[in-house]
């Protein structure tokens, strides 16, 4: 019997959806993102991930104030298994983050659609999200925002991204990040959260992880693992081609698909999608309406898609 075919990993554009965040041209919805989350391009073609802030927060000075620290900060922590924070902004027009794109489905996704992972791949999983947060610990900074839905399964290994969303909101301390990581195994190897009404639930637990997800979600920080620690004692070999079950590999090619095609206005007095510039970012053009002066003095057409950025990063502001 045939495989059914992978659920799309975009969602057109809509109206009212932006045409441009920051000068990177927006190509489509990513699925599920909360909040929301555009697949973009640079002038070169790299792709990346951009999230905008609820309007409601970023009208609020003091989180655009760490929102910005918090993008300069990350942006300095690099690593195999970090999305990195690429470019970002916030002023009171608005906030955004640009990541690199990660191309596979989140953990939360990938079980929802296959099933738990076999506790071979939950090992190389958590050995590989340890080396991650490790990294972010040792740039001075806490992640805070380890869960399902934040971790993304690749061909060559998990990504999580360095900026860690909740640390907007609240200050997040390392020691809870280990925590994090043993509910990441849980759910990867269960299904399930362990995290009930305030107490732990292992209920599913393979037994060659029940140890290690038990130390990790200890009462007492000082009975937790430490990263170093947790790193020596579940990662064997990193991640590399066929790390993931089949059945989350065939869900692959549908991240690395192109995005489905976009319709720019064309008829006269229909409204453009609305872009989203830095201050430091020239407007952008896009053609001359048909039978009106163009930029040379002369009609013509609209180009297929407006300009966008060059793929170099701007400096932290």
């Amino acid at each position: 019997m045939q495989s059914p075919a992978a659920p799309p990993a975009y969602e057109p554009l809509r109206p009212g959806d932006p045409a441009l965040i920051g000068g990177y041209r927006v190509l489509a919805r990513l699925r599920g993102g909360t909040p929301r989350t555009y697949l973009a391009t640079t002038q070169s073609g790299r792709r990346l991930a951009i999230t905008r802030l609820p309007s409601q927060l970023a009208d609020d000075p003091g989180l655009r104030s760490r929102f910005k620290a918090r993008i300069s900060a990350a942006r300095l922590v690099q690593g195999p298994y970090l999305a990195a924070v690429f470019d970002g902004h916030a002023d009171e027009t608005g906030a955004w983050a640009a990541l690199d794109y990660a191309p596979g489905p989140t953990l939360e996704r990938a079980v929802a659609e296959t099933g738990p992972l076999t506790v071979q791949a939950v090992r190389t999983l958590i050995g590989a999200l340890a080396e991650a947060i490790l990294t972010v610990h040792d740039a001075g900074l806490a992640h805070g925002d380890l869960a399902a839905h934040t971790v993304h399964l690749c061909e060559d290994g998990p990504r999580v991204s360095a900026l860690g969303w909740s640390a907007v909101g609240t200050e997040p301390v390392p020691s809870g990040d280990v925590p994090l990581l043993g509910g990441i195994a849980h759910f990867a190897a269960t299904g399930r959260s362990p995290f009930r009404g305030g107490t732990t639930d292992l209920t599913g637990c393979p037994d060659e992880l029940r140890e290690f997800v038990g130390r990790c979600l200890a009462g007492d920080p000082d009975d937790q693992p430490g990263l170093r620690t947790l790193l020596a004692g579940v990662a064997e070999e990193p991640p590399a081609p066929g790390w993931l079950p089949p059945d989350i590999a065939a869900l692959l090619p549908a991240y690395r698909a192109e995005p489905p095609s976009r319709v720019v206005p064309r008829g006269p007095g229909e409204r453009r999608r609305p872009v989203i510039l830095p201050p430091t970012a020239p407007p952008p053009w896009f053609g001359p309406v048909q039978g009106t002066p163009g930029r040379q003095g002369a009609a013509g057409p609209r180009p297929v898609a407006p300009a966008t950025r060059p793929d170099t990063r701007r400096p932290s502001r």
